[in-house]
């Protein structure tokens, strides 16, 4: 049995020292507001689900196949003046359980992000924008291996801070009403941090996402592109899809695509289909699909 619960709160604009109020989602490109105020909005979105995971090409599940219990967790912060310049936090949690048929257990997804946008308003349709991204995880991560005697043992493969990305980016932004954004990252870096340097006698390597022993950082220069894609069809259907791209001057492109399709059955009846690629050539040369569906019961406060 699956199950999906979500809880979602209405965005709130501050105008005024003690001023309050619920209202719709803030339209930067809305003719009726008036520019030149500074607008304050927030949104909370929760969601809790049991679901099924099948993995193809996956590096370290190797096409296990696993049920999961899964919490999401969403806090965005907009601050706008509706003329020239926004600025956006926004915070997502990811974490699961996930239980395997041998009775194995484990936390996975544990993906924690926070980013923050910084746009200059040019001309409609393009802005001036600079990005910043930390990716994380909370909780310990490891590789499961049955011996030849058939003990299952586990490697540390990942933990807080280990690794830790942070993504910057200055370019130019393309936003289309309705649809979504393309940004260009003209001047763009990346700092791959390993807090726990442990990590490399614990899987016996001498190189861990690019990260060379006896070092604890690499940081990278480059171009990046990300396109964002928010979209709602017939009122029953919705397309949520981020694709990322970077690419190191002396590297392949890197790829990281995440597309989240969601169909409305009625009004407490949902399902989400959630797909995701990873290709990273330092990390490993196949390209890792994640597919993830859930189906249950879903309501909006």
């Amino acid at each position: 049995m699956f199950c999906l619960m979500t809880l979602h709160t209405p965005s709130r604009e501050v105008t005024g020292p003690a001023t309050l109020k619920p209202e719709k989602p803030f339209d930067s490109l809305d003719p009726q507001k008036q520019p030149g105020k500074i607008i304050f909005r927030q949104e909370l979105e929760y969601s809790i689900s049991m679901n099924s995971l099948f993995f193809i090409n996956w590096l370290h599940d190797k096409n296990a196949n696993q049920l999961n219990l899964l919490q999401y967790l969403k806090y965005k912060s907009v601050i706008d003046n509706n003329l020239n310049f926004s600025l956006s936090n926004c915070l997502v949690h990811n974490l699961g359980i996930q239980y395997y048929f041998d009775s194995i257990s484990k936390f996975y997804p544990d993906d924690n992000t926070l980013s923050t946008r910084l746009m200059l308003k040019i001309k409609s349709p393009c802005n001036l924008i600079f990005t910043s991204a930390l990716l994380s995880r909370w909780m310990p991560g490891y590789d499961y291996y049955i011996t030849d005697s058939g003990k299952t043992v586990k490697t540390l493969s990942s933990s807080f801070l280990t690794p830790l990305f942070w993504n910057l980016s200055f370019g130019i932004d393309l936003t289309w009403k309705d649809w979504g954004s393309l940004t260009l990252g003209v001047s763009s870096a990346r700092l791959t941090y390993l807090r726990d340097k442990r990590i490399f006698d614990l899987r016996k390597v001498n190189e861990y996402y690019g990260v060379i022993k006896g070092k604890n950082h690499l940081f990278e220069y480059g171009l990046s592109m990300q396109l964002l894609v928010n979209r709602e069809l017939l009122k029953w259907f919705h397309w949520d899809c981020d694709l990322s791209l970077f690419k190191n001057y002396k590297a392949s492109v890197d790829v990281n695509l995440k597309n989240i399709l969601g169909f409305r059955i009625n009004k407490f009846l949902k399902t989400t289909i959630q797909t995701r690629v990873f290709y990273e050539e330092k990390i490993c040369r196949n390209v890792q699909l994640e597919n993830l569906v859930a189906v249950g019961f879903y309501f909006n406060l």
